[in-house]
């Protein structure tokens, strides 16, 4: 089970270590970890991620928001920026503010995740990003990569699907892990009710701010199902999307799966 990485000032941090496939083979502890954004980390956190064994982060935000809240980190670790998408599909202040102004949907803020779901899997800039994360993870590499985009649950949700589907974790495991950002972002997501609720107290407005502060299983039934229906499976996707070959995909077990 996902290890939680405790850190001062960062959140939704944890290893993927122990999660296993049907064959009994389990990823490896200090590999593949996931997070929200490290922009507040202080100098104790930066050396929590540097002794847990981090020796690369890969940046999944979007330029704007690299620029506006970069990163700090030790450093004696890499950085590699991989932009998922050129704009935050989520909480952002453009969509909080949108939102803002339709006080009598109850649904606008879930059609709006739906919709950024279905554009994280399609859309041709978000498989080239996902391509080369693969391709980066196959890389000779020495110590753990952390991936992480703002919040942790939509960008790094949706990657960490992909992740796991690779390594070929049963899918009630992969949602399990998907649906975790709601505990270990259980702060955040209140903060943003309170935030909300100086701009409104419109039932219907403070349900889509929850919809897009948070993960639900109807996110990731989405996902699979677009996978599903448009590319005949996660296998398909891998080999037609992103352009990865079965040696590939043997090569990335190899390395992150254990007995």
């Amino acid at each position: 089970m996902a290890h939680e990485i405790k850190l001062n000032n960062g959140f939704n941090c944890r290893d993927l270590a122990g999660y296993r496939t049907h064959d009994g083979e389990q990823i490896k502890p200090k590999k593949l970890i996931r997070a929200g954004y490290l922009s507040d980390l202080d100098n104790d956190d930066q050396e929590i991620l540097y002794q847990y064994g981090i020796r690369t982060v890969i940046d999944l935000r979007s330029p704007g928001e690299m620029a506006r809240y970069p990163d700090h980190l030790d450093s004696r670790i890499r950085v590699v920026k991989l932009p998922i998408s050129t704009q935050d599909l989520s909480t952002s202040p453009n969509n909080v503010r949108r939102l803002s102004q339709n006080l009598v949907d109850k649904k606008a803020g879930l059609r709006q995740m739906l919709q950024a779901y279905e554009r994280l899997i399609t859309s041709v800039e978000a498989q080239a990003a996902y391509r080369q994360f693969m391709l980066t993870l196959l890389e000779p590499a020495t110590g753990g990569t952390l991936f992480h985009c703002s919040m942790g649950k939509d960008r790094t949700g949706v990657l960490t699907i992909l992740i796991l589907k690779a390594l070929m974790i049963p899918d009630d495991v992969v949602q399990k892990d998907y649906l975790m950002s709601n505990e270990l972002l259980a702060v955040n997501i209140n903060q943003q009710l309170s935030a909300a609720k100086k701009t409104s107290d419109s039932l219907a407005y403070l349900q889509s701010i929850f919809d897009i502060s948070t993960v639900r299983p109807v996110y990731f039934t989405r996902l699979l199902d677009i996978v599903t229906a448009r590319y005949g499976g996660f296998s398909a996707f891998f080999h037609e999307q992103l352009g990865l070959r079965e040696s590939d995909l043997e090569r990335f077990r190899q390395l992150y799966l254990t007995r």
